[in-house]
Parts: structure tokens; C-alpha cells; sequence
């Protein structure tokens, strides 16, 4: 069995993102986010993720967030 893997994200280059919509349909369209530290805080897309890891994309000046599962 494996285990799922889940990482923090928060959009770069100084974006930030007012709703979970926005912010969701934005990893969707492939804009960059800042990984965590499981990613070396390296910037990264929806698409450096495997089929099945979640990941938490932050908003609203990082005091919110929705859930994703890629």
C-alpha cells in the first residue's frame, strides 16, 4: 500500500489569490506556486505532482486554504 503524500503551497512571484476558485483554477491553468520544503521551495505546477498526492494551496495572504488532490 502507498502512502499518500501531501505538500503546502503558496503562489509566487508575490500572487495571491482572493477565493479557493481562484486560486484552484489557477494551479489548474499551470501558474507557478512556491513548493514546501519537500520540494526544496523550488517553484512547481500541478503538473510535478503524481496521480493521488494532495496538496494544500494557500490564499488569501496564506490565512486560508483549500485541499486538492492532483
Amino acid at each position: 500500500m502507498t502512502e499518500t503524500k501531501y505538500y503546502d503551497l503558496v503562489p509566487a512571484y508575490g500572487r495571491d489569490y482572493g477565493t479557493a476558485q481562484e486560486v484552484t483554477q489557477a494551479f489548474w491553468e499551470g501558474e507557478d506556486f512556491e513548493g514546501d520544503w519537500q520540494m526544496g521551495f523550488k517553484p512547481c505546477s500541478w503538473e510535478d505532482f503524481q496521480k493521488g498526492e494532495v496538496v494544500n494551496l494557500r490564499y488569501q495572504g496564506q490565512t486560508k486554504f483549500v485541499v486538492v488532490k492532483v
